[in-house]
């Protein structure tokens, strides 16, 4: 078995040329290796589970042991190597199988237990309970006189129920309950339609419908795969990480669905498959200007669910010397500006929400935000400087690229990658978006700067060993270095001898089967 290639990432193409792939019905047969990988796959997915029913089981409310860290980076670690099990094992169709089982039982026994980690999900159904009153979510924070007829004994419990449950002021499970709600328009519509539509009570129901999401993620991403003649177990990758079972699963967070619909965009821009041999016609084929108006509106309604998602516009609209932007970019603008516009009419620039108060919170207004730029003395102004120069030459590269040969999610890739290594997000569950391009782009080494929220997001809350800052800008370092170490070890691959052998663009390739 070759597991450090499955690791360090599935070669999307050789030396940006083409695809290789094993020979038809190697993967298939069941020699011992694989059978053992079969095997190994099967004892990593129980451990999996059992580390989940740990994790739910902690207790106290949300973060409120440092066994949680231990649990969650124990999940990382096991969740991928039984992905890589997966991948290499056979046969084929049983691992698949396998596969699909955990796809499955993560999401399902997320919903036996209520949030983990993150209190959001009460937010996102205090938000659909207003819109479902008729009231603008953007008008008034949830503390408001003129919302009291809204406030129920499980979002604003009595004061014995949330002294025992969740000690907050005023005793409601919702945090910022002075703050306007910081969510964009389309976010705002699933959680109505979350609201309205029917399910099980309390935290599950929009437990059950973020389930759902990142099942639909999983089925995507395996689809996408299977397309570009890659394995679709990778999408395993995602599947059986916290990324799936807590944040997605247990958390609700709704980042599932802006990630859903931006990879419906990628999808949409990726060229049709061939009848001729099973191949995509080259990457840097132009699409129809409906299919790039349609990819354009699924990103616009991925930005107004979280914006960050806006980071793939460059990659997305821009395609080297064929690029024809206009489309995309009209696309994205109208479904923004759409969205927007009712509750505008509505409140004016109350649509902002909390978001102002945000940044000032997370340190991006001040700078000292970005713990890699601090570890290196940027604070302050100088830090946020390097960061748009960082990202401003990232954006350069992706508008100069060549789509024969770095195909649009690598491009995604970049752009969210190069994002989170500057702000390095305290939120765990905003990798969703950038393990997804990983997966998809073939370049698994990014999953480590997923991970690395962890750490900084669960010390915010309990002490841990040692010293937090130093955990902090260690946690995202680390990924940092498993990021370039793997980019230089694939550029030496490319360069050394054999690195021209492989498959070009257009002659056929087997093509990956679901």
């Amino acid at each position: 078995m070759n597991l450090p290639s499955v690791l360090g990432g599935a070669e999307a193409d050789a030396g940006g040329q083409g695809t290789t792939m094993p020979a038809t019905g190697r993967a298939d047969r069941p020699g011992g290796g694989r059978l053992a990988a079969l095997i190994g796959a099967g004892l990593g997915l129980a451990g999996v589970l059992a580390i989940q029913v740990a994790v739910l089981q902690q207790p106290g409310y949300l973060v409120s042991r440092a066994a949680l860290l231990y649990l969650t980076m124990a999940w990382w670690a096991l969740g991928l190597l039984t992905a890589a099990l997966l991948v290499l094992a056979a046969p084929r169709r049983l691992a698949l199988a396998l596969m699909l089982a955990g796809t499955v039982a993560i999401p399902a026994l997320a919903l036996t237990h209520g949030p983990r980690l993150s209190d959001d999900l009460y937010r996102y159904a205090w938000d659909g309970r207003v819109q479902a009153a008729g009231i603008d979510p953007y008008r008034y924070g949830p503390l408001a006189p003129e919302l009291a007829g809204e406030r129920d004994a499980w979002l604003f419990p009595d004061s014995a129920g949330c002294t025992a449950d969740h000690p907050r002021p005023h005793c409601t499970r919702l945090n910022y309950p002075r703050a306007h709600t910081i969510y964009p328009p389309v976010a705002q519509a699933y959680f109505t339609a979350v609201h309205v539509l029917p399910g099980p009570p309390r935290e599950h129901k929009p437990q059950l419908y973020a389930s759902l999401a990142s099942l639909a993620l999983v089925g995507m991403l395996m689809r996408l795969l299977a397309v570009r003649g890659r394995d679709p177990r990778h999408a395993a990758f995602y599947a059986l990480t916290p990324l799936a079972g807590i944040d997605a699963g247990s958390d609700a967070h709704v980042d599932v669905v802006g990630v859903l619909l931006a990879l419906g965009a990628i999808a949409v821009l990726a060229p049709p498959v061939s009848r001729a041999g099973g191949l995509p016609p080259p990457t840097g084929a132009v699409p129809s200007r409906g299919r790039r108006w349609l990819a354009g509106a699924l990103l616009g309604a991925a930005v107004a669910v979280k914006l960050y998602p806006a980071l793939l516009i460059p990659a997305l609209a821009w395609r080297g010397r064929r690029s024809r932007p206009v489309s995309v970019l009209c696309g994205t603008g109208a479904v923004i500006g759409l969205s927007y516009l009712p509750h505008v009419l509505a409140v004016g620039t109350g649509v902002l929400g909390f978001l102002p108060q945000y940044l000032n919170v997370e340190g991006y207004d001040q700078g000292s935000r970005f713990l890699l730029l601090a570890g290196l003395g940027l604070r302050g102004t100088a830090a946020k400087a390097v960061a748009v120069a960082v990202l401003a030459a990232v954006t350069a590269a992706v508008l100069c690229r060549d789509p024969d040969r770095v195909p649009v999610e690598r491009a995604a890739l970049w752009l969210v990658g190069a994002a989170f290594l500057t702000a390095t997000p305290a939120q765990p569950w905003y990798g969703i978006l950038l393990a997804a391009l990983a997966v998809l782009a073939g370049r698994l080494e990014w999953l480590a700067v997923t991970a690395a929220a962890y750490p900084l997001y669960i010390s915010l809350f309990v002490n841990l060993p040692g010293d937090a800052w130093t955990l902090r800008v260690g946690a995202y370092a680390v990924a940092a270095a498993i990021v370039l170490a793997v980019a230089v070890s694939r550029s030496v691959r490319r360069a050394g001898p054999g690195a021209d052998v492989g498959v070009a663009v257009g002659q056929p390739v087997p093509r990956a089967r679901l």
